[in-house]
């Protein structure tokens, strides 16, 4: 049924053709309403009227409004690669009686996937690329985590407890440091339950609220941080002297926009000409700070921008012998075609949505 394209060598993927798009498409339509109704409020990934963004306001209201003191990050090996097509099929006849869609996902689940060259059929994972994989994705944690800590875990604190998911990024927060230590130590049992693995080396237990800056200066530390959906999250103070989570681009995420930029604009120069590369290059930097130019993120996008700002005009200068540019012409260049400004795009601060309402 099944159609695997070709990729490069050493790369991994399932994909369809496009008559089985138009079937992933169609299951996903008849599934989702079914599962929207069922799915935990902690799940974010994925799913209509959602999106990073919300997650993130939502965690940053929770962490300064609520008894939060730690967090624990997790991190699951190699999830999409990983999912037990056995348990898959389980968690879906929970819900799902109808036998005939039960086969047809089952033969999606194992329609195959291209390394190297060579096509294979698939006895675990989700292909990533199918329509249907990051629904299916949220079905499946929906059940091993976001049901376990809203009816075990939750109810098992002694304090305050808080759960977000999106995709296979989750994190917890805790008001109490031993209901955080137990949580974790009880996660990687339960992953392994059904088939999925903890990262040891990315999954900890850290003191983060609004003590945890103080706590940590006194023992003679630096206040610790997590990262979260691209975002590096710290604890920072108000104008007014009052705790605030503040958030910047994590410095893994901010070398690769640098770098998949750079590979862009070297790989243009020789095939685009100069106003269609200008134009290009302004839908990539407003795409980028469409996602990050968020509160209190003004100096990482501000930074970004002055580098891919250069780099652009190295390339540019670089389409022929002679130089394109001098920076007076690549200013008004840049004036000319719009190029966007590091504004704040989504304001995440919780107080001012409050005053908002």
């Amino acid at each position: 049924m099944y159609q695997s394209r070709a990729v490069p060598k050493g790369a991994r993927w399932g994909s369809s053709c496009f008559e089985d798009k138009l079937v992933e498409l169609a299951v996903k339509r008849v599934l989702e309403p079914i599962y929207e109704e069922a799915f935990q409020d902690s799940s974010h990934g994925y799913r209509p009227g959602r999106s990073q963004h919300k997650c993130l306001e939502k965690l940053g209201g929770t962490i300064q409004q609520k008894r939060v003191n730690h967090i624990v990050e997790a991190d699951i090996r190699g999830f999409f690669d990983n999912v037990n097509h056995e348990w898959m099929l389980k968690f879906l006849k929970h819900r799902i009686g109808e036998p005939r869609i039960i086969r047809l996902i089952s033969r999606m689940l194992k329609g195959g996937i291209t390394e190297d060259g060579l096509v294979r059929a698939s006895e675990k994972g989700t292909p990533q690329g199918s329509i249907l994989s990051p629904l299916l994705s949220n079905i499946y944690l929906h059940y091993v985590l976001d049901l376990w800590f809203s009816l075990k875990i939750k109810k098992q604190c002694r304090g305050k407890a808080y759960y977000f998911r999106f995709a296979d990024d989750s994190l917890a927060c805790f008001q109490h440091k031993a209901d955080a230590e137990d949580f974790m130590n009880r996660l990687g049992d339960r992953l392994k339950a059904f088939g999925l693995e903890l990262s040891p080396e990315k999954t900890r237990c850290i003191e983060f609220g609004r003590y945890a800056r103080d706590n940590a200066r006194r023992g003679g530390q630096k206040p610790r941080e997590f990262t979260f959906l691209g975002f590096t999250h710290y604890c920072g103070k108000t104008k007014k002297g009052y705790f605030k989570m503040k958030r910047r681009t994590s410095h893994k995420k901010f070398g690769q926009c640098i770098r998949e930029f750079t590979d862009w604009a070297r790989r243009s120069r020789s095939v685009l000409k100069k106003g269609q590369m200008l134009r290009q290059a302004k839908i990539r930097v407003a795409g980028h700070l469409n996602y990050y130019a968020i509160t209190d993120n003004s100096a990482r996008c501000t930074s970004y921008l002055y580098y891919v700002t250069r780099i652009l005009f190295k390339w540019l200068n670089r389409k022929s012998q002679r130089k394109t540019y001098t920076w007076e012409g690549y200013r008004q260049a840049l004036q000319w075609v719009g190029w966007p400004k590091p504004y704040v795009r989504k304001d995440l601060n919780p107080f001012r949505s409050l005053q908002a309402i």
